[in-house]
């Protein structure tokens, strides 16, 4: 596979793994998590919508949930070094953008 091939099939995948986090928002929720924890997300976000739940309580325990979520992607062996750095320090100036200009 040519380098052009690979650039273009990653555009590809995240354009449509963008495409349906947008027509369906739980799987915003769902992805960069291990499948137990991701699965109770989903049955908790089920009940809450059948009314099963009342929306307080499970405004509570999808926060509890999901700040787990981001701890378990944060801390994964399969995020990257590059990645953990980046989380760790805030945005500043984009230097490369303000290149060349007045």
């Amino acid at each position: 596979m040519t380098r052009t091939q690979s650039k273009y099939q990653f555009y590809q995948e995240a354009s449509l793994s963008q495409k349906l986090a947008d027509k369906q928002p739980l799987y915003q929720k769902l992805a960069g998590s291990d499948t137990e924890l991701s699965d109770s997300i989903a049955i908790i976000w089920y009940f809450t919508e059948r009314k099963m739940i009342d929306k307080e309580d499970s405004d509570f325990i999808l926060g509890l949930l999901d700040v787990l979520r981001m701890s378990r992607f944060a801390t994964s062996e399969k995020v990257n070094e590059i990645t953990k750095m980046g989380m760790q320090m805030p945005k500043g100036e984009d230097i490369i953008s303000d290149f060349g200009e007045d």
